[in-house]
């Protein structure tokens, strides 16, 4: 039971990324990045402080802060082609999704600017970011439960032949014997087929972040910024199932919660060649985020090799962001960003083992154009490519390469106050995934998918005398 799980499961319990391009690495931090998701020349507003750190030290002088909220609006979707052997379990072709829908995500920036030099910071969610919950599990649980209610069906076939040889030899105590043992494993076959169509899963994953540092115009066109920045991970796990029970599990739940915490770094240039021209450079460096397991439940946990006091590594790989900007018109400003992840280099595993993934990118293009004094309106484009393999995925969080539209208006009811509203729309690619039972060594497809919609509401003020 103990290999069936790990090796069926193993990318199960990751994070709920809403969305991402470094399988972990959150890029969707602001309104901002809503409305236009080309993002690494910002250096107008205050949400240069997680895109362009030393954008910052080129804003106009005085306080800015900013805060926001998203609206997530997601689908996840699984689906698997059984074989006639889960056939044979009443087990037919199966789809589970999750419909959760996100409703607080906050964020908040600040910048205070004076001369040339700039304070930033800022907090929100830096990966994972919600709750997920399928009413009839995902097809890996689906999948480990058949899968050890195969292996018990086997068992009970297995004892039961002995039994008739037995009694056959006139070896009543052997017969005896192999009968009870038969029996013992029919019926974990029965709960655990039990547990396989009828369970549910629940989980909630959020890393908080948040940085702060200093920014510095060493030139008229030049400057470097430099920060800190902490990242706390939080995961909490509740599967719950009435077969549980009668295989011994104590109740009808296994679960469990797990923390992490590190700190790591952020360093930026921003140069601008000539005035109407923006580039930009940023690395944020590993937060290689350790996760304790504490408050398990459930007896079956150490099955799946879930105990108090086990640790793993769920990190967040360095990133490197490139970005070229140019004022075009005096109202027309358009760019370029790319972003490029090592998850190579990052251990971003699950409670229940390793994962493989290859280092991942996204590319955006778009444009923000000011209307007329009070109005803004913003469009960007963006593809991501997630590294991903057809044996590393989950079929929990679908891990899925994309096609953005971002796009959304700036409100300007005062010289100091801005509105702005913001909406992702994003375009998963379908994949499929190959999950694979260790006891047998049989692979099972399953397909994954993903669809999800972001809205935005945030409001910037600027303190210009401060």
């Amino acid at each position: 039971m103990k290999r069936i799980a790990v090796t069926s499961i193993l990318a199960l319990l990751g994070t709920a990324a809403l969305f991402a391009s470094g399988v972990e690495n959150k890029t969707n931090m602001n309104t901002g990045y809503l409305r236009n998701p080309s993002r690494n020349t910002e250096a107008k507003r205050p949400e240069s402080s997680y895109y362009n750190v030393a954008g910052t030290a080129f804003m106009t002088n005085g306080l800015y802060v900013e805060a926001g909220n998203q609206f997530v609006f997601k689908e996840y979707g699984n689906e698997m082609k059984t074989d006639n052997a889960l056939s044979a379990l009443k087990i037919n072709d199966y789809y589970s999704n999750d419909e959760t829908t996100v409703w607080f995500y906050p964020n908040l920036d600040f910048v205070y600017k004076h001369n040339r030099f700039a304070v930033f910071g800022n907090f929100g969610v830096y990966a994972g970011g919600g709750s997920l919950s399928y009413s009839e599990g995902t097809s890996a649980t689906t999948m480990l439960f058949a899968g050890a209610a195969l292996k018990a069906k086997t068992a009970a076939t297995q004892y039961g032949i002995a039994a008739a040889t037995a009694q056959a030899a006139g070896n009543t105590e052997s017969a005896d014997e192999a009968k009870k043992n038969s029996d013992k494993y029919a019926l974990a076959a029965s709960n655990y087929r039990d547990a396989a169509k009828n369970h549910d899963l629940d989980v909630t994953s959020i890393t908080y972040g948040g940085q702060l540092g200093v920014a510095y115009r060493f030139l008229d066109n030049l400057s470097f910024a430099a920060g800190l920045r902490y990242v706390h991970g939080t995961q909490s796990m509740k599967i719950k199932s009435d077969a549980f029970t009668a295989l011994g599990n104590g109740s009808n739940e296994i679960s469990y919660e797990a923390n992490g915490y590190t700190v790591s770094g952020v360093f930026g240039i921003h140069y601008k060649p000539i005035d109407v021209v923006d580039l930009a450079i940023q690395y944020q460096s590993k937060s290689s985020v350790k996760y304790e397991v504490k408050e398990v439940s459930g007896k079956l946990a150490s099955q799946f090799n879930i105990y108090d006091g086990k640790t793993f590594h769920t990190d967040l790989p360095a990133a490197l962001n490139l970005g070229a900007g140019w004022q075009v018109l005096e109202p027309l400003y358009v760019s370029a960003s790319f972003n490029y992840y090592f998850n190579y280099f990052a251990n971003q595993d699950s409670i229940l083992g390793e994962t493989d993934y290859a280092n991942s990118f996204e590319i955006a293009l778009g444009a923000d154009w000011k209307i007329c004094k009070w109005v803004s309106y913003s469009l960007g484009f963006q593809y991501g490519n997630q590294g991903t393999k057809d044996g590393s995925n989950s079929t929990f969080n679908p891990v899925l390469d994309s096609f953005c539209i971002g796009t959304g208006v700036e409100v300007f009811p005062t010289e100091e106050l801005t509105v702005s509203l913001g909406a992702l729309f994003a375009k998963y690619f379908n994949t499929d995934y190959y999950l694979t039972d260790s006891s047998s060594g049989k692979s099972y497809k399953t397909e994954l998918s993903k669809k999800v919609i972001n809205v935005s509401l945030g409001l910037t003020y600027h303190f210009p005398n401060l």
